[in-house]
């Protein structure tokens, strides 16, 4: 019998074919893995035998229309095997569209539960979103004089209890029809769309297909007793006397949405973990050098289980990379690979992941049903969400209110939770207790300064032998003040920020959280919720207040570590002329919480103490006029209405200062330039193995640094770049500092960065 083949994959570095009768029975096979593992938790949303049959039904038949001839051409000719294709028929039809003829054949509609037969059709015609551009009539030409001819290549369907003795052409002007009615979202479709059990079954078929097309399975096995992990985990530390009354409740709580408000520093994550417990979990962070950070931290926790943890964001295979390069070893590269494709694919129990990840599905781009199907059977925990623009905010909680309403679970906690945010989410979540520590760590001072004005008080402090941490809103203040105070020979001044190259940046992450005393760290937000750091004082440039929380968080954040009231200050805020210039936090939120600051100069501030202030800043009749809550609620009244992206690359551009290019400056590129090109070459080479082009991505990405393209999509050179490189890495010829960092000298950006 002739072969029909559904792909090319490549194995040992070479092309392999595979068979669509075997991609099939792949697709079956992780579908009762899926069921056998999180089968409860989909029942309990309200899975029942019909959904498992009609997604069987639908694994089956989403594939059958490769038979097409045009399909299997393209495949054939890698193989030297011929395949003739009718005269007339000079175009081809994507597969999804010709799939949907045979779930009209009679004896295989019979078979379909009532009810069901739309949600099979759709799911099966958009897997893929093809453009339609071919005419009714063509489409039933391909059928009456191509896919009828092709029916005794499928006679493999028999061993499903699945016979095709023939192909109703008579149906294709009908569905024809239902593909554009889908496509061009008539009314009539909506409700359909947004169904609950339409979006699980088209989700899974997602899931199920890009798995089985990758070779891995759709679902890793649960990591069991966490509990006790967690607590051997603990057990290990210091002074630990057991997990604390807020982290043990977290077992109850494990069957509800919570709202958590704790201090910076008192044991946050270890209630995530615990009301986690065994069930599939995203954990969200705001930016990619927290998300590695809280992975190392897992890893730790669960050593047993550490190739269950996955790591999900834009740069999460070098991260990997980075970590195995000691060895040296293609193999290990190779494996670390399969984990990255898995984690991409959703399959590990726990993952930690940048929201943009999961957030962007709220746009309901074209396949986003993979995202918000997953998301029915698993829990999401959004830790720091206070460092989320209002825009990004809005996208975050309509996400949670839709994947509540669809079945999903969530943990939303912080230190600093806006008010206005718990009114948001307060029919969808239980708010708990607040929990403080009620150890006195900070005790304020506000200066009508400049933070450059404080530059003898920084000098004053190293050389009484502290840690000390200055934390300016902007990248180019950061780099002012270093270059000011380095003139200084008899310091140790060091800078941490968003625009080094990642060789440079992860060694100065490492130096920042090992300091050798005394010494002088300049740094920007990129420290606020992203690493466990514990410095002696603390000089800031104004913020907002729940900014300025997360920044007081990185000093005296050890437990026991406490301040009197005749002591010193420790957090010193300089409140004239802050960087940004009202571009980074909202100018008048910055004037509130100044406001509201002002009776705390010079005393100590507790935990308890900054929620009020937390209350009394962002109460929102208070902050009502503002930009900030105005773009939220404009966002919110926008996702409300249904807007939706057109592709998944404008969904990511929607969540904009998430999306970042790298670009290798010119000075970096020069001086590497022999490095840097023989990495190129390797990585466009087809002969080389797959394992050795991500080691050559890896030597590539540690020159680069990572910028946002909203903010500088207009400016970039790419001359360098070898042209076939240009969507992956750029040049960019601003000066690079091995200390300093990237210059950013184009006026049109200078003050956004």
């Amino acid at each position: 019998m002739e072969k029909v083949y559904a792909k090319l994959y490549y194995q040992n570095g070479k092309l392999v074919p595979e068979t669509l009768e075997r991609h099939t029975e792949n697709l079956l096979k992780e579908l009762e893995r899926i069921k056998g593992l999180y089968g409860k938790e989909l029942k309990d949303i309200g899975t029942t035998d019909n959904f498992w049959n009609a997604l069987k039904i639908a694994c089956l038949f989403h594939d059958l229309g490769k038979v097409s001839s045009h399909f299997q051409k393209k495949i054939k000719k890698y193989l030297n095997e011929p395949e003739k294709i009718p005269s007339d028929l000079d175009k081809e039809i994507p597969h999804n569209y010709l799939s949907g003829i045979f779930l009209y054949v009679p004896e295989i509609k019979g078979t379909i539960t009532k009810g069901y037969f739309n949600y099979i059709l759709f799911s099966v015609l958009f897997h893929h979103h093809r453009k339609i551009d071919f005419s009714q009539e063509y489409f039933l030409k391909v059928i009456e004089k191509d896919i009828k001819n092709k029916i005794d290549t499928l006679k493999w369907l028999k061993k499903y209890r699945f016979f095709i003795s023939d192909i109703p052409s008579d149906k294709a002007d009908i569905l024809y029809k239902k593909i554009e009615s889908f496509y061009f979202n008539s009314p009539k479709i909506k409700n359909i769309k947004k169904d609950k059990t339409f979006i699980l079954l088209k989700g899974l078929l997602h899931r199920l297909d890009h798995s089985a097309s990758a070779h891995l399975s759709v679902e890793e096995n649960r990591i069991s007793n966490v509990e006790e992990k967690l607590l051997s985990y603990l057990s290990k530390k210091e002074n630990f006397k057991g997990l604390k009354p807020f982290q043990k409740k977290a077992k109850e709580q494990r069957n509800k949405n919570v709202l958590l408000t704790a201090s910076t520093g008192i044991g946050k994550t270890e209630f995530a973990i615990n009301w986690i417990g065994e069930d599939k979990a995203f954990y969200t962070l705001p930016v990619r050098v927290s998300v590695n950070a809280m992975y190392e931290r897992f890893i730790n926790v669960f050593k047993e289980d550490q190739e269950k943890i996955g790591l999900l964001h834009s740069d999460a295979l070098f991260y990997g990379i980075r970590e195995n390069e000691k060895i040296d070893d293609l193999l290990s590269i190779e494996e670390h690979v399969i984990k990255t494709q898995a984690t991409r694919q959703f399959s590990m129990p726990i993952t930690i992941t940048t929201a943009d990840q999961l957030f962007t599905s709220v746009f309901k781009y074209p396949g986003y049903e993979k995202i918000y199907a997953t998301l029915m059977y698993s829990k999401i925990v959004l830790d720091e969400p206070q460092s989320y623009s209002p825009d990004t905010l809005a996208v975050i909680i309509k996400g949670l209110q839709e994947i509540t309403y669809y079945g999903g679970k969530f943990c939303f906690m912080s230190a600093t939770i806006h008010p206005f945010i718990n009114e948001y989410l307060k029919n969808y979540a239980e708010e708990l207790e607040p929990v403080f520590s009620d150890e006195k760590k900070h005790k304020i001072k506000l200066e009508d300064k400049t933070i450059n004005e404080f530059s003898n008080d920084m000098i004053s402090q190293f050389n009484q032998s502290k840690k000390v941490l200055v934390i300016t809103n902007t990248v180019k203040k950061a780099q002012e003040l270093f270059k000011f105070l380095k003139d200084n020979k008899n310091l140790n001044v060091k800078l941490l920020h968003s625009l080094f190259i990642q060789r440079d940046k992860k060694e100065k992450e490492e130096q920042i959280k090992n300091p050798c005393e005394p010494v002088i760290w300049i740094s920007t937000q990129l420290v606020e919720a992203s690493l466990d750091i514990d410095y002696d004082i603390l000089f800031t440039e104004i913020s907002t207040l729940d900014s300025l929380i997360q920044r007081m968080g990185r000093i005296y954040r050890k437990s026991g570590r406490i301040i009197d009231k005749n002591d010193n200050p420790n957090i010193i805020i300089a409140t004239q002329e802050p960087s940004d210039k009202g571009k980074i936090y909202s100018k008048e939120i910055v004037k509130l919480t100044l406001e509201a600051l002002k009776k705390y100069n010079l005393k100590i501030l507790t935990e308890s103490m900054k929620q009020e202030l937390m209350k009394e800043v962002y109460n929102e009749e208070k902050i009502k006029e503002t930009k900030f809550y105005l773009d939220f609620k404009k966002y919110m009244k926008l996702l409300d209405a249904g807007f939706e992206a057109d592709t998944k690359g404008e969904a990511q551009q929607l969540f904009r200062e998430i999306l970042n290019i790298n670009v290798i400056p010119e000075k970096v590129y020069q001086k590497n330039i022999d490095e840097i090109e023989k990495a190129i070459e390797v990585a466009l080479d087809k002969e080389k193995k797959y394992s050795e082009k991500i080691q050559a991505f890896y030597t590539l990405n540690k020159f680069t640094v990572s910028i946002s393209l909203y903010k500088l999509k207009n400016i970039i050179p790419t001359k360098i770049t070898p042209e076939k490189f240009r969507k992956k890495i750029f040049t960019i010829n601003f000066p690079y500092d091995v200390s300093l960092g990237l210059i950013i000298e184009n006026k049109n950006v200078e003050n956004i960065l």
